[in-house]
């Protein structure tokens, strides 16, 4: 077992810590349980349930494929040249 196979072994079973707080779009599936980044592509790794007072969800989580950090690089594209890309500000609106 690799040094990110462990953390990330170790990184899914604090997920299932009681009272945990989540974000919406975890819980939703959009967003990675561990690093809470935009799903791509993605794989599923564990139910959990989350307490609402009286009544208790059951949602399934998923996480980046193949891995956090993998996937993080693999979303930033490198534009021609190597260099930054030029982010161009939105237009403004101009009065009639």
């Amino acid at each position: 077992m690799t040094e990110d196979e462990r953390t990330e072994r170790e990184r899914i079973a604090e997920l299932r810590t009681p009272g945990r707080k989540w974000v919406f779009g975890q819980l939703q599936g959009w967003n990675c349980a561990l690093c809470a980044a935009r799903l791509h592509t993605d794989r599923p790794i564990c139910t959990v349930e989350v307490d609402y007072g009286s009544v208790t969800e059951t949602y399934r989580l998923y996480v980046c494929t193949p891995s956090c950090e993998a996937a993080r690089t693999a979303q930033r594209p490198v534009p021609p040249g190597g260099g930054s890309a030029a982010i161009r500000a939105p237009r403004q609106r101009t009065g009639a």
